[in-house]
C-alpha cells in the first residue's frame, strides 16, 4: 500500500479533493494535511490538521508583514514529524510555506520524492519579495515532479526554467453524477454567475452588461449571482445567494447560461476555472472572458468574449437568451467536453496509477 499525504494548508479543499478518493483503492491510501480551519472538511478521505499561522492572522496587514519576513503564513507546525508516516509528499504550489517545509525535508533526504501541484499561470509570479522567491525558488529546485492543470501553467514554469520532463499536465475534474444536466422549465431563461464577488472575478462587468439588455428582453431573464464579497447586493438587477459546494450542483441544473467574465490583474488571472468544469459537466452553455486559462479550458464548449469587452459579453449572452437551440447545442459539446476531459473518476485512476508507479520506484531506491 503506497502511503501519500496530499498536504494543502489552509486551502485543502473538495474542488480538488474529488479527484483524490482512493477509499476504493488497493494500492493507495491518501490523507489530507491541512491547518485547523481548512476550506472544505466534507472530504473523501482521512483528514490530519496542524496548527498554522494563517488560521489565526489572515488579514492583509499580517500577510504584507509575513511576505517580507518570513515569506508566507503558511507555515504547518509539527509538519516535519509526518516525514515517517508516509511513502510520497504531494504538496501544492512552491511559494507555501508548507511546501517550503518539504522541500527542506526532500534537500535532506528526510523523505524520498516530493511533488507539486502548481496553479499560477504567471510567469515569475509569487516573487515580488526576497523571501517569497527565497521560498519558491528553493522549493522549485527540491521538487522532484510538478502536476499542471493546465498547458498553460506549465508554459509558465518552463518560463521559470523548470525542464519539461519534469512536468505533468493533469487536469481537475468533477464528479459527473452529481454535476449533470437536468431539465428544467422555467418562465424566465436564468443566467448564473458563480464566484467571489471581486473585481477580478467580472461581476460588475456582468452587472454593467446586464444593464444594457433591451427591456423587453430583460423581463424575460433572471440573473442570479452566487458568492460572497464587498460586491454582492450592490446592485438590485441580480438575486444573490449563497451555497455551499454540497448544493452548488442544483444551481447550475437550473441555469440556462453561465456567464464566468473574470479579468487579469498583475499577479493573478484564471489559473483554471472549476466554475467553468462544473457548468461543462451540467451541459450548460457558457459565456465568459478570453482571460488567462479558461479559453483553454472551455474550447469549443461556449463563446468566448475579450476579456473586459462588456458590450461583448452582452452581445454573446443576449444571443443565447433568444436562441434555445443554440444553448441546447453548446451545453450537449459542454457536457461531452467534460466526460472525455473532466470526470474526476478517470482523473483519480491516473493518480493512482503515477502513485503506484512512483511510490514502487521509491521503495527500489
Amino acid at each position: 500500500m503506497i502511503k501519500v499525504a496530499l498536504v494543502r494548508g489552509k486551502y485543502l479543499n473538495a474542488f480538488e479533493g474529488q479527484n483524490f478518493d482512493f477509499s476504493k483503492s488497493k494500492t493507495v491510501k491518501l490523507t489530507g494535511i491541512s491547518s485547523l480551519i481548512p476550506l472544505h472538511t466534507n472530504l473523501p478521505f482521512p483528514l490530519k490538521k496542524h496548527i498554522s499561522l494563517i488560521d489565526f492572522l489572515d488579514n492583509r496587514a499580517v500577510k504584507f508583514i509575513a511576505n517580507r519576513s518570513i515569506g508566507d503564513l503558511q507555515i504547518l507546525f509539527g509538519l516535519e514529524k509526518e516525514r515517517n508516516n508516509f511513502d510520497l509528499f504531494h504538496t501544492a504550489d512552491p511559494h507555501y510555506y508548507y511546501s517550503y517545509q518539504l522541500a527542506k525535508l526532500r534537500n535532506k533526504g528526510k523523505i524520498s520524492f516530493l511533488i507539486s501541484t502548481v496553479w499560477n499561470t504567471i510567469p515569475f509570479n509569487n516573487e515580488g519579495t526576497h523571501s517569497k522567491r527565497t521560498i519558491k525558488r528553493f522549493t522549485q529546485k527540491n521538487t522532484d515532479l510538478f502536476i499542471t492543470p493546465t498547458q498553460r501553467a506549465k508554459d509558465a514554469l518552463v518560463k521559470e526554467g523548470i525542464n519539461s520532463k519534469r512536468i505533468l499536465v493533469l487536469p481537475v475534474g468533477v464528479d459527473l453524477k452529481r454535476f449533470k444536466p437536468k431539465n428544467t422549465i422555467g418562465n424566465k431563461v436564468n443566467l448564473l454567475f458563480v464566484g467571489r464577488m471581486v473585481e477580478e472575478k467580472g461581476g460588475e462587468d456582468l452587472i454593467r452588461a446586464f444593464k444594457m439588455i433591451q427591456p423587453e428582453i430583460k423581463k424575460k431573464v433572471r440573473l442570479t449571482m452566487i458568492g460572497e464579497g464587498p460586491m454582492k447586493g450592490k446592485e438590485k438587477l441580480a438575486e444573490y445567494k449563497k451555497a455551499s459546494y454540497g448544493e452548488i450542483h442544483n444551481y447550475f441544473q437550473k441555469a440556462d447560461v453561465v456567464v464566468i467574465p473574470s479579468k487579469a490583474t498583475t499577479t493573478w488571472e484564471e489559473q483554471y476555472g472549476m466554475v467553468a468544469v462544473e457548468a461543462m459537466a451540467s451541459g450548460k452553455a457558457i459565456v465568459a472572458y478570453s482571460s488567462g486559462a479558461l479559453g483553454e479550458v472551455i474550447g469549443n464548449a461556449g463563446i468566448l468574449v475579450k476579456e473586459g469587452d462588456v458590450k461583448g459579453l452582452k452581445e454573446a449572452f443576449v444571443r443565447l437568451i433568444k436562441d434555445q437551440p443554440l444553448r441546447r447545442r453548446l451545453g450537449k459539446i459542454a457536457r461531452r467536453r467534460a466526460v472525455e476531459k473532466f470526470d474526476s473518476k478517470k482523473i483519480n485512476k491516473q493518480y493512482e496509477q503515477l502513485y503506484e508507479t512512483l511510490g514502487h520506484n521509491t521503495f527500489q531506491k
